[in-house]
């Protein structure tokens, strides 16, 4: 738990990125188990839900007043867990306002110029757990991990098209290798890697991250860059080859 610096009230920090996990009322950080993880996930991400899809997902083959009782107890334990309980709600279920979810931090962090930091490393939606005995919610989960996938790459774009224009070379930098980490194909990460070496008086750097980009799509695709990197890399050789021209004459 923490307190928010505004309000001085209770903040309870939940985890579903990679290892699902709770920071209780006296700060200690307690495993979530399964069912539990998903239910704070699905309404992090959907947020007001009628208890009976929530039944219908966690426990898809229980009768209808079972399934809702099975609800029942673990709205307790995760209560029991935290201290106090974390959703609210009669027919529709929602987390309590005071319910902070990594989850919801990352689509804040796509907001630029929000000012929200970066999360330090990127997390599968649920990582250790898997829902084969619920289809439908297995569905949801593999559909929020692929939309989360390409909302962390959008994220990585956005910020360091926003740094690069801020003149933060080597911010930017950091952001680039994280997109090239994640997406090492893309032929618009390795220009701003281009870019920014370039910009950061790197030359050589420019020109090799251009060769091996070159040497990864021949080996992968059998194909060549598009234009505009091409045309990104001749420009960076221009003045190499002036420099050596005027070094000859004057040696001449």
């Amino acid at each position: 738990m923490m307190r928010d610096v505004m309000t001085g009230s209770a903040v309870f920090m939940v985890q579903v990125l990679g290892q699902p996990s709770l920071r209780d009322v006296h700060g200690a950080l307690r495993p979530l188990e399964r069912k539990a993880a998903a239910l704070l996930a699905y309404l992090a991400i959907e947020g007001h839900t009628p208890r009976g899809r929530l039944t219908s997902l966690l426990w898809p083959e229980t009768r209808e007043d079972a399934a809702r009782n099975n609800l029942v107890h673990l709205l307790r334990k995760l209560a029991s867990l935290a201290g106090v309980p974390l959703v609210e709600g009669r027919e529709t279920l929602a987390l309590h306002p005071e319910v902070r979810v990594d989850v919801q931090s990352l689509f804040l962090a796509g907001e630029a110029a929000s000012g929200v930091p970066l999360p330090v490393a990127r997390a599968s939606l649920l990582a250790t757990h898997d829902f084969d005995d619920c289809p439908e919610l297995e569905e949801w989960l593999c559909a929020e991990r692929e939309r989360l996938e390409e909302w962390w790459l959008l994220i990585l774009r956005e910020r360091a098209t926003l740094l690069e224009a801020q003149e933060a070379h080597e911010a930017a930098l950091g952001v680039v290798l994280r997109l090239l980490d994640l997406d090492p194909l893309s032929e618009d990460a390795h220009r701003r890697l281009m870019r920014l070496h370039t910009r950061m008086g790197n030359r050589h750097r420019a020109l090799r991250a251009y060769e091996r980009l070159c040497a990864l799509l021949r080996r992968e695709f059998g194909a060549e860059p598009l234009p505009e990197t091409v045309t990104l890399a001749q420009s960076l050789y221009r003045p190499l080859t002036l420099a050596s021209a005027s070094s000859s004459l004057i040696s001449a």
